[in-house]
């Protein structure tokens, strides 16, 4: 998890989450990208939900929950 503000930057991380939780993860930066005021963090969310989706595509037993 990051230092301040309780964002998970790892992959091990995420990976402890449940279903419901990703996909609340993945709204919540869908929500922040919306309202994001400049090109870089549009970007940066829209990197970030890229990454958690490849991450539950590279683990398919975690939809299995």
């Amino acid at each position: 998890m990051g230092r301040r503000s309780g964002v998970i930057d790892d992959e091990g991380e995420i990976l402890k989450l449940t279903l419901p939780e990703i996909d609340a993860e993945i709204a919540r930066c869908e929500m922040r990208r919306g309202i994001a005021r400049s090109a870089y963090l549009k970007k940066s969310f829209a990197k970030r939900i890229h990454w958690i989706g490849r991450i539950r595509q590279r683990h398919p037993e975690m939809l299995s929950d």
